[in-house]
């Protein structure tokens, strides 16, 4: 999420700058009709005024206005009538709007602003997106005509009829060929930044689509279909697509100009969930949507002006019932900020909206400013949808993770729980076996007819039986300090001759097994003096190594158990002493060579696996074990395992 909030900022910059180039443009303008610009207008109701009828109106007729015209939606036709001074020097002049259907342009060469006779013949061009052939003499999105240079004559007589199903208005603006390349090369450079952020967030919107098929993002995808509206009034569609789709701006501007608010209103109704929170307002706005779907057919049956004005009160009162219904959700369900500035998305492109249609009707001065900025709300709008969705599922991803890690340590519970089960059963099993040695022993030393021999032997399995207890009872408790929050060595210096000596008494209590030692990969007598040393707790060392002796004997009927005490070099000041056991068994499973360190864990030995006797256990020895190594900084590791047998290695740091 902090890559994304530093992609955000950046394009944020981007387009503050961007939007200060955009916003400069105005200052290399020459004239603008209605501004520099005075002119004369009048509206032909019933368009059939010709050229020379509307020269011949009476002066009282004719209507004189020094800002931009707009007569809204309506089938009049607009006559304008203006001077355009030229001079020496050529000017090339723009006509806007993109969606005006029919625009004529007549120039002559005039004297001047007053009506005097004029002997030249009117010039005569055609455009308007309607018209299937070139539009301008200029290859630029806005139709441009070059006014050639005077010598003699200060300027052109100009007069423009405009008439069209949509708007009618009218945008002039004269300018020398130097200022009109620097303008529109900064114009064109904004709108490709913008478009080229439409372009990042429609694709962003189709892949969350794709991926998380949720009706929120494809309201999302939907309405970054509007980007293709501003496209048709910039006039980038019809200046990509022109000559071979002459009529598709003309279309798509009238069908997105519906859709764009329909659209919105289903992103609104997902984004805020009206179908959980609000029900019947929910059916409500399905209804709407379908009736704003149904305004398409305005545009083949010639009644889009109405469909504008029955869309235009849909959107006022839409945009207030969800405003009010995004802060009862928000107050009711404390579902977050984000969901209040959802349901104020539709009124902020209402306001901008309507500002629009109002300059368009001529409610207000007509404003180029003002009318485009709903075009920049729809990109808020998109971003700010993009980032509901990005929390949306950051929430849902987190709490997808939550119940993974909830089922998962479900699952771990049950597991050690079963496995604790298991513990206690084989804990059982294993203190029951020496005690009923130690209760059958007791018993028979109470008989007066028992030899001496046979009074040592029951002691030997009695002290043979208590040992067992006792490393059983060193296995639990060892396992409790390791698995302690904090575990404390008592370190001290130890002999790891010693305590192998000590721990081999495991050895000893079975008659089928004798133990061999080497100390360097040399055999020597058990009873060799000799020095290595290491920095352990004493008691943990013994627990460790008799476990592994233990295991040695356990999985080898019979035969030795070699045992090697080798001081290995190594970057650890004093090196690493390592203790090898080796017994003559039949190997550990490859199956099993990863859990027999896991603790309750036990391997199939090969006579156990075909129905042999189970070698018992309580599934701790090699998990204490290699536990203890760790905790001294060293390791426990199964070196190899055949079927002749396997080789355990325990690693401790030298003193």
């Amino acid at each position: 999420m902090r890559f994304i909030g530093k992609v955000l900022n950046t394009l944020l910059i981007l387009a503050c700058f961007a939007f200060a180039s955009a916003w400069g443009q105005v200052a290399v303008a020459q004239t603008t009709l209605g501004q520099g610009i005075a002119f004369q207008w009048y509206e032909d109701v019933d368009g059939s005024l010709a050229v020379d009828e509307f020269l011949a109106l009476p002066y009282e007729k004719i209507k004189t206005s020094n800002h931009v015209l707009s007569l809204g939606y309506t089938r009049s036709a607009l006559w304008v009538r203006f001077f355009a001074p030229v001079g020496s020097e050529a000017r090339w002049l723009q006509l806007r709007p993109n969606f005006l259907d029919d625009v004529t342009l007549f120039y002559r060469p005039s004297a001047g602003p007053q009506v005097v006779e004029n002997p030249h013949p009117w010039v005569v061009r055609q455009t308007g997106d309607r018209w299937p052939q070139a539009r301008g003499e200029i290859d630029y999105r806005f139709p441009v005509y070059v006014l050639p240079a005077l010598d003699d004559q200060a300027g052109y007589e100009v007069l423009v009829r405009v008439q069209s199903t949509s708007a009618v208005l009218l945008q002039a603006s004269l300018w020398s060929p130097s200022a009109f390349v620097q303008a529109s090369t900064r114009s064109t450079a904004f709108w490709g930044f913008y478009f080229g952020l439409a372009a990042f967030s429609s694709i962003l919107a189709l892949i969350a689509a794709i991926y998380l098929r949720r009706r929120l993002v494809w309201a999302l995808l939907a309405f970054s279909l509007s980007y293709w509206l501003v496209a048709c009034i910039q006039g980038f569609v019809d200046w990509m697509l022109r000559p071979h789709f002459a009529l598709i701006q003309h279309y798509l501007t009238g069908i997105l100009t519906l859709l764009t608010y329909t659209s919105l209103l289903w992103l609104a109704t997902e984004a805020l969930d009206l179908r959980k929170h609000h029900p019947r307002l929910n059916r409500l706005m399905w209804f709407i949507i379908g009736l704003n779907l149904f305004l398409q057919v305005s545009i083949p049956f010639d009644f889009y002006a109405l469909a504008i004005n029955i869309q235009g009160v849909v959107f006022i009162v839409t945009a207030v019932v969800l405003a009010i219904s995004a802060w009862t959700i928000w107050r009711d369900a404390q579902s977050g900020v984000m969901t209040l500035v959802v349901g104020l998305m539709p009124m902020l492109y209402v306001i901008s909206g309507l500002l629009a249609l109002a300059s368009l009707f001529g409610w207000i001065p007509y404003d180029e400013t003002v009318y485009g900025i709903w075009q920049y709300v729809i990109m808020v709008n998109m971003f700010t949808i993009l980032a509901w969705v990005a929390l949306l599922v950051r929430r849902e991803s987190r709490e997808a993770q939550s119940r993974v890690q909830l089922a998962r340590e479900l699952d771990i519970e049950r597991e050690a729980s079963f496995h604790q089960r298991q513990f206690i059963g084989m804990v059982a099993h294993e203190f029951r076996n020496p005690l009923a040695v130690i209760s059958s022993a007791l018993e028979n030393l109470q008989l007066k007819s028992i030899s001496d021999v046979q009074r040592r032997r029951r002691y030997r399995n009695m002290r043979l039986a208590t040992n067992r207890l006792v490393q059983l009872t060193d296995n639990c408790l060892a396992d409790s300090r390791l698995n302690a929050d904090r575990l404390t060595l008592q370190r001290d210096k130890v002999n790891v001759l010693d305590m192998v000596r000590s721990a081999t008494e495991v050895v000893d209590r079975s008659e089928r097994h004798r133990w061999r030692l080497s100390v360097n990969g040399e055999e020597r007598q058990h009873n060799l003096r000799f020095d290595i040393s290491v920095f352990a707790d004493q008691a943990m060392l013994r627990i460790a190594l008799s476990n592994l002796l233990d295991n040695a004997v356990k999985y080898s009927e019979q035969g030795p158990v070699d045992i090697d005490v080798t001081m290995c070099t190594s970057d650890i000041e004093g090196g690493v002493v390592c203790i090898s056991v080796r017994d003559r068994g039949k190997g550990v499973a490859a199956a099993d060579a990863d859990i027999i360190f896991e603790r309750y864990r036990r391997h199939a030995s090969k006579d156990e696996a075909g129905g042999g006797e189970d070698p018992g256990g309580t599934g701790l020895g090699l998990y204490v074990a290699r536990q203890i190594a760790r905790a001294h900084g060293g390791d426990l590791v199964l070196a190899h395992s055949s079927v002749e047998g396997s080789c355990f290695k325990l690693f401790i740091p030298g003193e």
